[in-house]
């Protein structure tokens, strides 16, 4: 086509400019004033790449996002710190260097794929309906979840406070009966809440052309017309916008104003999970990790809310420099969603470590999630005693304790069959279970069953004895009941004893016995109190 003939088809594309509402079809549903049954609410990460690359970071650095090869690289994205430096979008990248320090990064579609994906198995505990956006944007479908968080404005300043806690900074938010003008709302930064499909044209006129993500070619062709806003393109003719460019552009806006319907499948909850940060520079010390492993921790807790589950253990992997890696495993006493708790346990566990080589990087893995009840005390009206203060509970306490002086540290007492009181019992590493009861209820219930000490004499000690009887600090008064053991003639260690409860002129209770075989001598084997 020749120019004249692209003028003469620019102008009739131009010339009978109409209302907004003569593009609709005539089938087309009357738009209803009434709040919408639907309420989408876009999450639009303007610098997604870089906050996930610096993320896990202690101190600001200049990051920009480059395309392109060789000296043809330019800047397209900066970040706050690389703005400062003066550093703007479509500067050559040697120019920005010497602005000062700045790191550059190239996009990596897939790496930006799974970061988006593990984002939307986070905010799936706002609501069941997510839906990622490529490349840096989800869309969730909200008007049920409202009242649990009061209303849109306190589900927003929750995302706000929690998205920033994972490290993402730059947020914008829209929120449409439409998921398409959700996310066109995010783009243009237009904060304020579309609740009918009848406001959805006013409110998408003022938005730039911009948000549709257009290519180049088709972009300067709207700019050749003069379309600038999403409005002026709503005013071109239905007939003429989709002959002259493309189908798919006319279904994409008639789908934003709820003229056709958006099928989009919703996001499934991954049954694993598994996510790493990069760090910029290499860390030597375990307290520099401290950042990434509470924005590690934070993603892994907003996955367990959204399944009303808690894990019984973590796995903490740590990326060396020399392309080495270590795991540090850390097992609970009891299932566990309290991601303070969870830091806690961590930085005592890596306390008592020091690094082998430089750290370039840190993985939290986790699986096995354990279903949680609504109440696990089973008490509607008690208190919550968490991390934030409070009580601790004892399972709790033993996480700790174990995390900070090593799972070896911890033992527990384990009885044996075995009449022999020596070897009756034993220490065990601890297994994070509750120690049990030597003897069962029918045996405790027993006659026959005699009560022991549980403070044992490492050898049993020889006592004086006087006119017969044994003495400690004066003469010993023996209950009249006693407990014969006659044992171990089969592999060598036989004891043939008479054991009997004894009290001292203090009133302490002792555990005595007397041999049975000569020179049949009194020991004290063990103490009550």
């Amino acid at each position: 086509m020749n120019s004249v003939e692209n003028n003469t088809s620019l102008q009739a594309l131009i010339a009978p400019l109409k209302p907004v509402v003569q593009l609709h079809s005539r089938s087309a549903p009357t738009l209803c004033a009434q709040p919408a049954s639907r309420l989408w609410l876009a999450i639009h990460l303007p610098r997604f790449t870089l906050d996930m690359a610096t993320r896990g970071n202690t101190e600001p650095q200049a990051c920009v996002l480059v395309d392109g090869q060789g000296t043809r690289q330019r800047v397209t994205l900066v970040n706050a710190e690389a703005a400062r430096l003066g550093i703007r979008i479509g500067m050559p990248l040697g120019a920005a260097h010497a602005l000062g320090e700045v790191l550059p990064f190239m996009r990596v579609p897939a790496a930006e794929q799974q970061a988006l994906a593990q984002l939307c198995a986070w905010a799936y505990q706002f609501t069941p309906m997510v839906v990622p956006v490529a490349p840096d944007a989800l869309v969730m479908e909200v008007r049920g979840s409202l009242a649990l968080f009061g209303g849109l404005a306190g589900l927003l300043a929750r995302l706000r406070r929690e998205l920033r806690q994972l490290g993402f900074n730059a947020l914008a938010f829209g929120s449409a009966p439409t998921p398409i003008a959700a996310i066109w709302l995010a783009r243009a930064r237009h904060s304020t809440p579309v609740e009918t499909l009848a406001a959805l044209p006013a409110a998408l006129s003022q938005v730039p052309i911009d948000v549709l993500n257009l290519t180049p070619k088709l972009q300067q062709d709207f700019c050749g017309i003069g379309v600038r806003t999403l409005g002026d393109c709503l005013r071109l003719p239905r007939e003429s916008l989709a002959r002259r460019f493309a189908p798919a552009l006319l279904l994409e806006l008639d789908r934003a104003l709820g003229r056709q319907p958006d099928p989009r499948p919703a996001f499934k909850l991954p049954q694993v999970f598994s996510s790493r940060i990069d760090l910029l520079w290499e860390i030597h010390h375990v307290q520099a990790l401290n950042i990434a492993m509470e924005r590690l921790l934070n993603e892994l807790v907003g996955i367990l809310r959204a399944q009303v589950a808690s894990v019984r253990g973590l796995c903490w992997r740590l990326y060396h420099a020399d392309g080495s890696s270590s795991d540090y495993p850390l097992t609970l006493v009891e299932p566990s969603a309290d991601a303070l708790h969870l830091l806690r346990l961590s930085r005592e566990h890596f306390l008592r470590r020091s690094l082998a080589s430089p750290v370039r990087g840190i993985c939290l893995e986790a699986a096995d999630f354990e279903h949680r009840p609504a109440n696990p005390s089973g008490d509607l009206f008690a208190g919550r005693q968490g991390s934030q203060g409070g009580t601790e509970t004892w399972p709790r306490f033993v996480e700790r304790l174990r995390a900070r002086l090593g799972g070896k540290a911890l033992q527990q007492l384990t009885a044996f069959p075995d009449h022999r009181p020596e070897r009756a019992g034993d220490t065990q590493t601890f297994d994070g279970t509750r120690v049990q009861r030597a003897a069962a209820r029918g045996l405790e219930s027993s006659p026959r069953w005699r009560e022991r000490p549980l403070w044992l004499t490492r050898q049993p000690l020889p006592l004086p004895e006087c006119d017969g009887r044994p003495n400690l600090d004066g003469p010993l008064h023996l209950d009249g009941e006693r407990e014969r053991i006659h044992s171990g003639w089969w592999d060598g260690a036989e004891v043939a004893r008479d054991y009997f409860i004894a009290h001292n002129q203090h009133g302490t209770r002792l555990w005595v016995f007397r041999e049975l075989a000569s020179p049949r001598g009194w020991y004290l084997h063990g103490i009550f109190e």
